[in-house]
């Protein structure tokens, strides 16, 4: 056995001591933040034009009313799953509706006392028009005790666009009670188990439309997004040794970033793309380092012999630094600014175990994991580590990251059932959980992307 390859035996022990979880507790989820959820509606868009039939395929293209047809159903559909999803509606059971599905009465004529009676607050209405082989499709945003539209937006796409088009009204939609656009159509990445081997896969973030990335047939782990959403950084020991590739979510392509004789365990990008920060073994010390995307290393941030520093991640403006650090005994979470100087311990709650940490997006918060409840749980804390937030309380739950927003948390959990682990998403404030996978196979370490356009 190579030198190398002993030090990665020996690293990835003392990584998975520092940077993972594996007992099991028997306690309730602890959910904060409840509040009164917004009575929703949202059926079947009206066909403005070719009701009355479906043709068939042409040449293998798609005629405009069948097209029509799967707008008037999909869109619908993934707009409930959103508002469901966000934990700020109750999207109405589509079974007690009185107006007829695809009901065309035009945006001013919704018979609004069908609404009322069964509860329903806001609307989301529709109308599909044939244009060729595309569709234009006009939304609308109703206020049923007002009587009266509020937001109404029109789209024009293809086949391949319907979900794109549900997104972005759904986002619309989240913008006018919140005053924030939503984060659907953002994606999310993990690792799950394919057989005996860990892969990359990425999904949209409401668990649909699952990908397998790689087929490295090793471990790919620890991935993390470019800032402009095309590409993942990522660890693999697809040479039998932990380093750093970069693979295009799209074409599937891997360049190798790092080789040397250093471990690299994962690794995040600058939020303009020019530097990576990463953790680097040698020997028994264990660094934080900024890396090019090349893989050059341009300086150390930490150098403490006999430390393991592990875990970075930027704050949003790349000025500050928070990590996992066993430099006072057991692994804690620390902030230290971007030249490693200033470092200090935030995780203070009760525990003499934490790690994973992660900047919100906000600045305002940073999520992290500790041993507590008889498992691994999710916290939250300001900067300074004051305020901290317990968002679980069952089972084991790891590898928390941010939405884009800063409003949710995605992360992997056991749900208390056992040692298989799905992703899950919840609000900052502790409420709305959500189950994202549903895999035999444990699937854990996601990680959110940017909004994309």
């Amino acid at each position: 056995m190579n030198s190398k390859h002993f030090f990665s035996v020996v690293f990835l022990f003392l990584f998975v001591l520092c940077c993972s979880a594996s007992v099991y507790g028997q306690t309730d989820i602890y959910i904060r933040g409840a509040e009164r959820l917004y009575p929703i509606g949202v059926p079947q868009l009206c066909i403005e034009q070719g009701q009355e039939a479906i043709q068939s395929r042409r040449g293998g293209a798609v005629s405009a009313p069948k097209l029509s047809v799967d707008a008037a159903t999909e869109i619908p559909e993934v707009i409930a799953r959103n508002l469901d999803i966000s934990g700020y509606f109750e999207v109405l059971n589509p079974a007690v509706y009185v107006e007829a599905p695809g009901k065309c009465d035009g945006p001013d004529g919704v018979a609004y006392t069908d609404w009322s009676v069964v509860r329903a607050e806001g609307l989301v209405r529709g109308i599909v028009v044939p244009v060729g082989d595309r569709i234009r499709v006009r939304l609308f945003l109703h206020d049923v005790p007002a009587r009266k539209i509020v937001l109404g937006k029109e789209y024009e796409g293809d086949v391949g666009q319907l979900r794109r088009i549900a997104h972005r009204f759904s986002n619309e939609i989240m913008k006018y009670f919140t005053g924030e656009f939503g984060v659907f159509g953002s994606q999310i990445s993990y690792t799950s188990n394919v057989g005996r081997f860990k892969e990359l896969f990425v999904m949209e973030m409401d668990g649909s439309n699952v990908r397998q990335l790689t087929s490295d047939r090793g471990l790919a782990i620890s991935s993390s997004w470019h800032p402009e959403g095309q590409s993942l950084i990522y660890t693999s020991y697809r040479n039998r040794i932990p380093d750093l590739f970069l693979i295009d979510i799209n074409s599937r392509q891997i360049r190798q970033i790092t080789e040397g004789d250093g471990l690299e365990i994962g690794g995040k990008f600058s939020r303009d793309g020019r530097s990576i920060l990463s953790s680097l073994s040698v020997a028994r010390d264990s660094d934080i380092v900024l890396l090019s995307p090349t893989g050059q290393l341009l300086r150390k941030i930490t150098a403490t012999s006999g430390v393991i520093d592990v875990s970075p991640h930027w704050s949003p403006d790349n000025s500050r630094i928070v990590f996992c650090s066993n430099r006072s005994g057991g692994p804690q979470i620390y902030t230290m600014n971007a030249d490693g100087s200033g470092a200090r311990r935030v995780s203070y709650v009760n525990s003499n175990y934490c790690t994973s940490p992660r900047w919100s997006p906000r600045g305002d918060r940073i999520a992290f994991v500790c041993r507590a409840d008889g498992g691994f749980q999710v916290f939250t804390a300001n900067p300074d580590g004051s305020a901290p937030l317990q968002l679980t309380s069952r089972g084991n739950n790891e590898d928390p990251d941010w939405s884009p927003d800063g409003r949710y948390l995605v992360f992997a959990t056991t749900f208390g059932r056992g040692r298989n682990y799905n992703i899950a998403m919840i609000r900052s404030d502790g409420s709305s959980l959500r189950q994202l996978t549903s895999g035999q196979l444990s699937s854990t370490q996601p990680s959110w992307g940017p909004m994309r356009d």
